[in-house]
């Protein structure tokens, strides 16, 4: 049976059924038991009455008529009859078992009822008296078992009968909507699963099952599941887009660069064209050597060996090179820390990703002015500030910067000669050191990208 909700309809009914047959039977033979064993004046009342009955047949239609009564109890009710008389011989044309000859000779002696011994069937023996007078002894043996016959008829009377069948129909309704209850989110999350890999990663399920079981919990971490591949999936697809476009402009300068080179003309256009082509060259290489280094960054597959080095050290010498760079725009890059700063991580890892943080800062800055570079000492962490004098970034554009591709204007890093991967890897490389990056427009303008690098990860 491969349908969850028919295995669970049938489990819960076959419970109920089993359930119910068991206290059908268990009040059946409750009720079938024969009062002797609990009340011994019932009995003596039962036993007198079948013995009068069989002294009657008796005497008035003598033996045969006895076996026709005795046969007629045996066929209705399972009891075995046999009838004495007051020697003790039995009166009957039938086989007599020794045990009840024997349960007549205890009456005989004892003058009492006869009750059945420990371990032995259920067997009755008593002196009667007939209508003449006569005195005789009757000896009953009732049934080991109920018969089948009487059993269902037991179960199909009195509140064993319909009743019974219309608590069991109610049961199975009550099964019915209970099993429909368990299955039915799980038919709609297998429906979503389906959808889902189908293609359609918009897919959710958290609203169509409502609760705080299990299976709203799950219904809730395959939103989640499908959110995070939906993410993962759109940025796949706008990092493929955006390389794209980013290696299309340096080949069709290549292109036109390399008509020119072909054409007949002075020297002078062909070293220009051969200049070009080396540029562009050169900038499809450093762009799909960042490339490879983010797709490495974001898979985990780059091990990073840690080691103890001196961050203060390391940053002196990136604002060093980038005072060079900022002396063509006569601008500056000032920087505060303390003596030493001891950290354990990947230097090299740490050194590309704030160079482009400084750079891009020094790249941004208005002519003239000052780009601060401050390394502060926190209680568990260590705090990297940088800022410019820039014009500043829009504030839906601050959670974008750390995108791959990703330009606040569509011709600002192509004029400064970026790519727009610089600040991804450099947001890659603080996460893998469990630090943050984060950036946020400065009161007196410009731009501040904050890093902070915890001591113990």
């Amino acid at each position: 049976m491969r349908s969850l909700f028919l295995r669970i309809f049938f489990y819960f009914l076959l419970i109920i059924l089993l359930v119910s047959s068991a206290v059908v039977i268990l009040t059946y033979f409750r009720d079938q038991e024969f009062p002797a064993l609990a009340d011994q004046n019932f009995t003596r009342q039962a036993i007198a009455e079948y013995g009068r009955e069989a002294t009657q047949a008796f005497e008035h239609e003598g033996i045969a008529a006895v076996d026709k009564y005795a046969e007629r109890l045996s066929a209705e009710f399972g009891i075995h009859l046999l009838l004495f008389n007051s020697s003790g011989h039995p009166l009957t044309q039938q086989r007599v078992p020794r045990r009840m000859q024997h349960m007549v000779q205890r009456a005989m002696r004892s003058g009492e009822v006869v009750f059945p011994m420990m371990g032995r069937r259920n067997g009755l023996a008593s002196m009667v008296r007939g209508g003449s007078g006569q005195i005789y002894f009757v000896a009953i043996q009732l049934p080991d078992r109920q018969q089948s016959r009487h059993l269902f008829k037991g179960v199909t009377h009195g509140f064993l009968g319909w009743q019974l069948l219309i608590l069991l129909a109610v049961t199975a309704i009550g099964c019915y909507f209970l099993a429909r209850s368990l299955t039915a989110p799980i038919g709609r999350l297998r429906q979503a699963t389906r959808k889902f890999a189908a293609g359609d990663l918009s897919t959710r399920i958290g609203d169509k099952i409502k609760g705080k079981n299990e299976l709203a919990e799950l219904a809730d971490d395959f939103d989640e599941m499908a959110g995070k591949i939906e993410t993962l999936v759109d940025a796949q697809k706008n990092l493929l887009r955006d390389i794209s476009h980013e290696l299309r402009s340096p080949l069709t300068r290549l292109g036109i660069a390399l008509e020119l080179a072909r054409q007949p003309g002075d020297a002078e256009t062909k070293s220009k064209a051969l200049a070009r082509i080396e540029l562009e060259a050169e900038r499809m290489n450093v762009m799909i050597g960042q490339l490879l280094n983010l797709t490495r960054l974001e898979s985990g597959a780059q091990e990073l060996p840690f080691q103890k080095f001196d961050l203060q050290e390391l940053l002196a010498n990136l604002v060093e090179d980038a005072n060079y760079e900022a002396k063509t725009r006569q601008c500056q890059v000032v920087y505060q820390a303390p003596e030493d700063a001891i950290y354990s991580g990947s230097p090299d890892l740490l050194a590309q990703a704030l160079e482009n943080v400084i750079r891009n800062a020094v790249k941004y800055t208005a002519d003239n002015t000052i780009v601060s570079v401050d390394l502060i000492a926190g209680a568990e962490d260590w705090t990297i500030r940088v800022a410019d004098q820039g014009p500043g970034v829009p504030e839906e554009s601050l959670q974008k910067l750390f995108e791959a591709f990703y330009r606040v204007a569509a011709a600002r890093d192509r004029q400064t000669g970026g790519t727009g991967i610089g600040l991804a890897i450099a947001e890659r490389a603080i996460k893998l050191h469990s630090g943050s990056i984060t950036a946020k427009n400065r009161s007196q303008g410009g731009l501040l990208i904050e890093i902070t690098l915890p001591f113990e990860r």
